[in-house]
């Protein structure tokens, strides 16, 4: 009884002071019910039984799981979200009640009590609706949202490189207001707009504007304040107006406030202010709106780049997609804080937020850990020349701009990304050859620019294209403000060096042009590694080689404003391939966020806090045939000195180089070999290390070995198994009379194992195999995958081992398809120190993606 008595007094007091509160907003993401089907009449109470329905939490989306399986596609199409909201009466009686869904992808269709009360289209922007009208009092309110990913040739992106995922994937608010209130329908934005003019270290003029808008039924005199607080909250300055509203009617509110000596906001010192945006009526205050304030100025110059507050800094930045393994795009505001927190720990001042606008928590983190931005639309690969396509991305651009216009993170605005990098049939294309897309990209480009000019011309409008000379040929390049190029040289074709040549051209070119590097990076799986790293090998080696070369060709040129890696996390990509299936894996960290070497690398260069970091820890386990061999051995430092310890013992001391490297060789012998790395910054000691562990094969004690045929790298599967690199024939194993390796085609994903890197890469055209085994039994496994999308019948091969058949007419398509794992295995009993294996094409050539030897101990 005595809980009771103290709860109801509580719960009531409660109660009693929300309905004072200006205004109320609560999520309600808890306990939707959730059906995976494309019913017609989801929002229909009374015939609609949702008591079978999934339960399920917001944010939710129901990919993500399926784009990642082996299964051709994932689920594009129609689900529904339930929920009874429940309303006090203080709550529908003389106010106004609104749903604010921060992203729901792509097409939106909400209902409330059967009435359908709005619409929206596209993924990535938020948007609110009143459903004051279609509230009853005294029931509980049933919401019905039909949510639809399908293509849809009128909204973009019609052609991605990541999951489109389908579902209501950010946070779902309750909106409480007076009749009279902030503007809640402009673009999803909340009505206000906030504008720093004339700033510098002595001066700045606060603009707010405020749109006001009248729901109720009589004429109401208002006083409109705008406040503005520094980080301890108290006020610093205010300007109070006061006007008349007639009933439906929507005013805008100018107020100028001039401040003394403010704070700059920067990345190494991001001071936010708050404006306090309040309504009062009859000495009351009846809505009130917080906005993040930054005081600053900035500009891009084509000689010297980007200044921020007078002062030139190189932007260090990095691209973000939404997603993360198990959760698809439905990420809590944790995981997004965690990221931008990840991002801004590495070093970075600046990121762009790729390919479309994110959760609101990605500004609001990247303004207090003073993060500069780029934002932009999904306008990516191709567009549509239909009008209903443009409007839809007219409506795109407004909603971003609008609602993430008053965070001092955001520098620029993007319309577009590689518009001309596909062709009308939606695939990839080397050059443009259709002149009424050419010109219709030009007309929009132009239209899309122009928007971003009005809406916000106090930043820079930008686009990123990717290295085809269709932009420079068709005028496009010369749209946007700056310029952003996506260089991939010495990943999918070309030199390293290719790219420091090609804008140096460029510079002699076009001397005027504002250029940033908004995408740079290679692939790579920390499971593989190699002391011989290639290009599109996905080692961790390559990557490292590929980062080092652009970092050190991007800051050797002051007229690049800045650059951004190709992508701060591996991310999804459905239908690609690569050694992990349908992902994307030029991360620097997985898609579970854990950071690769490559992430230390650019932590060493751009974050200023001492640190040494031995650049090994994506390779611990190695597999060798030598005695005691020899390793480079990387150790990224921004100390003057680096001491390298082996086992105890001093190698040496080196000074990094101009990106913040050293090296030595050195042999480490079988076992364990514990390594430590030293130096010294500001009377600092700092350290890392590390322990590699060698696994050494050789005949005389061979009981298992692992070859990665047809690789230079090696593959550590799930159980810590070693798979050795490929070889000619080397004493104990490898190839002879034939043999030519082969990686599969990118774009093909691999399908019926988790040891993809086994698969992805083999020998063709191989007639002999040896390994050399003690005496003894053995079972011998053999992986195949056919690499080529063939007929059956025209690969048709045998194998046989120590002059024994043991497969005949493997036909890999008639067996299993294209791109479809298979191994066999068998028993060998070997008396002659060796298993040799001959291959015999009937047609086509032969192939051989893996092979493991195991002896049998009976």
């Amino acid at each position: 009884m005595n809980k009771k008595f103290i709860v109801v007094p509580l719960l009531c007091y409660t109660l009693s002071v929300a309905s004072q509160m200006a205004r109320t907003e609560y999520t309600i993401n808890s306990n939707w019910r959730f059906w995976n089907n494309g019913i017609a009449s989801g929002q229909n109470k009374s015939s609609i039984d949702d008591s079978s329905w999934d339960i399920v939490n917001i944010p939710h989306t129901w990919n993500a799981e399926d784009p990642f399986d082996d299964v051709d596609g994932y689920k594009r199409g129609i689900a529904w979200y339930r929920k009874n909201l429940e309303l006090s009466k203080n709550e529908l009686q003389g106010k106004r009640v609104f749903l604010n869904f921060e992203g729901a992808n792509q097409v939106t269709d909400v209902y409330v009590n059967n009435r359908m009360v709005g619409r929206h289209k596209g993924g990535y922007t938020g948007f609110k609706f009143d459903i004051t009208d279609a509230l009853i009092e005294g029931e509980s309110q049933l919401i019905a949202v039909c949510v639809n990913n399908a293509h849809d040739p009128y909204i973009a992106p019609l052609s991605v490189g990541y999951a489109l995922y389908g579902g209501i994937y950010r946070d779902v608010w309750v909106v409480v207001t007076y009749d009279v209130h902030f503007d809640m329908d402009d673009f999803g934005s909340n009505g206000i707009k906030i504008n720093t003019t004339g700033v510098s270290s002595k001066s700045a003029a606060v603009s707010v504007s405020s749109s006001v808008v009248n729901d109720g039924t009589v004429n109401k005199k208002v006083e409109v304040i705008a406040k503005i607080l520094n980080n301890t909250g108290a006020v610093i300055a205010e300007k109070s107006t006061s006007e008349s509203i007639l009933p439906g009617e929507r005013k805008h509110f100018e107020q100028t406030i001039d401040m003394d000596h403010p704070h700059l906001w920067s990345p190494d010192d991001p001071y936010l202010y708050t404006v306090s945006s309040v309504i009062k009526s009859e000495g009351r205050v009846i809505d009130k709106v917080d906005n993040p304030m930054g005081v600053r100025w900035f500009s891009f110059d084509p000689e010297e780049g980007f200044s921020i507050n007078g002062n030139h800094i190189k932007l260090k930045g990095t691209n973000r997609h939404q997603d993360f393994k198990g959760k698809g795009s439905a990420l809590s505001n944790g995981d997004h804080r965690r990221d931008m927190e990840m991002i801004k720990n590495m070093g970075c001042n600046f990121i762009r937020i790729a390919h479309y606008p994110q959760d609101p928590e990605i500004l609001r983190a990247a303004d207090e850990l003073g993060l500069i931005a780029w934002e932009e639309i999904p306008l990516v690969n191709y567009m549509s020349m239909h009008p209903e396509f443009y409007k839809n991305s007219v409506v795109m651009l407004k909603e971003m701009i609008r609602q993430h216009y008053n965070h001092p993170s955001v520098v620029m605005w993007g319309s577009m990304n590689e518009i001309f990098l596909y062709g009308s049939n939606e695939d990839r294309i080397r050059l443009q050859d259709d002149t009424a897309y050419v010109k219709g990209v030009q007309k929009y480009a132009v239209k899309l620019d122009s928007i971003i000019r009005a809406e916000d011309p106090n930043r820079y409008s930008t686009m990123a294209m990717h290295m085809s000379s269709d932009y420079e040929r068709y005028g496009i390049e010369d749209i946007a403000q700056v310029v952003g190029f996506n260089v991939y040289s010495g990943w999918y074709g070309g030199e390293l060096n290719d790219f420091g040549v090609a804008f140096d051209k460029r510079r002699q070119r076009k001397p005027s042009q504002v250029v940033m590097i908004s995408e740079y990076g290679a692939g790579s799986d920390p499971r593989l590694n190699s002391e011989n790293p290639k290009r599109f090998d996905f080692t961790g080696q390559y990557q490292l080689i590929f980062h080092e070369s652009y970092l050190r060709q991007i800051n050797n040129r002051k007229f690049i404003a800045g650059g951004l890696i190709w992508n701060q996390f591996d991310f999804s990509q459905p239908d690609i391939g690569g050694s992990i299936s349908h992902l994307n894996q030029k991360g620097l960290a997985t898609w579970d966020r854990k950071p690769k070497d490559s992430y230390y690398f650019y932590k060493t260069n751009w974050n200023s806090e001492p640190m040494v970091y031995i650049a090994e820890k994506d390779w611990l386990v190695r597999a060798t045939i030598q005695s005691n061999p020899s390793y480079n051995i990387t150790v990224y430092s921004n100390t003057k000195k680096v001491e390298l310890y082996f086992n105890g013992n001093k190698v040496g001391s080196k000074s990094p180089n101009e990106v913040k490297k050293t090296s030595w060789t050195v042999k480490l012998k079988e076992g364990d070999n514990s390594l430590r790395a030293v130096g010294t910054a500001k009377d600092t000691k700092v350290e890392d290390e590390t322990t590699i562990k060698i696994k050494r094969f050789s005949t005389s004690n061979l009981t298992s070995l692992r070859i990665n045929v047809g690789s230079n790298a090696q593959y550590l599967d799930q159980q810590s198994n070693p798979w050795i690199e490929d070889s000619p024939f080397n004493g104990l194993y490898g190839f002879s009379d034939g043999g030519e390796s082969t990686l599969l085609f990118r774009k093909s994903p691999i399908r019926g194992s988790e040891d993809e890197p086994i698969y992805y890469s083999c020998l063709e055209n191989l007639k002999n195999y040896k390994v050399r085994v003690p005496y003894g039994s053995y079972v011998v496994t053999l992986y195949f995958l056919e690499n080529k999308d063939i007929k059956p019948d025209e690969r048709v091969f045998d194998v046989s081992a120590n002059g024994k058949k043991i497969i005949s007419n493997l036909d890999l398509t008639k067996e299993a398809g294209f791109c479809q794992a298979v191994k066999k295995s068998f028993n060998i009993d070997v008396t002659n120190g060796e298993i040799d294996f001959v291959f015999k094409a009937q047609s086509g050539r032969t192939l051989l993606n893996g092979l493991e030897v195991i002896k049998v101990n009976y």
